[in-house]
């Protein structure tokens, strides 16, 4: 099963569009379940529901062959716990998804993260989808934790502050 999630906050109707003409085209709709939140655009190729309870959305990851997310760290997370590879669409500030363009930074950091795949555009997705679908993953995941040299170096910042 392909799982499809645009996060708790914002709606994300370019994703959830594209990825129900992905579903009408290949004729995997059946293979897709989304959670849409709050956007306008409402599927008519694949089951969708604007939320699902917290077992629900874990089940759903669990038993996903592939997530489809924008670029929030929560689902790249939580499907990386799962081990499940993940296409990433990035929101864009500029089309009104988001604040900002963090998730594009994101997804940059991201990119050559073993799992993790970016499409930086609609039309990247299908070929995204199709190399997630391809990717064995030789036991390759993608940490959840920080590296220690960053919080190493977190840890020194926070006691010079207390000191003073």
């Amino acid at each position: 099963m392909i799982f499809v999630t645009v996060g708790s906050v914002f709606p994300f109707d370019r994703l959830i569009r594209t990825m129900d003409d992905w579903a009408e085209k290949t004729g995997r709709g059946g293979d897709c379940l989304a959670q849409i939140g709050k956007g306008n655009y409402e599927p008519s190729h694949m089951e969708w529901h604007r939320t699902l309870p917290h077992d629900q959305f874990s089940a759903s990851m669990e038993q996903a062959t592939v997530v489809v997310a924008h670029a929030g760290m929560g689902s790249v997370i939580t499907a990386m716990s799962y081990a499940c590879p993940i296409v990433l669409l990035p929101r864009e500030f500029a089309s009104g998804e988001h604040t900002t363009d963090h998730q594009m930074a994101t997804a940059r950091w991201l990119e050559d993260k073993p799992g993790v795949f970016i499409a930086w555009n609609e039309t990247d997705l299908p070929d995204m989808i199709a190399t997630a679908e391809a990717w064995t993953g030789d036991g390759q995941t993608l940490d959840p934790y920080a590296p220690s040299v960053f919080t190493d170096r977190i840890a020194a910042e926070l006691k010079q502050w207390i000191k003073t």
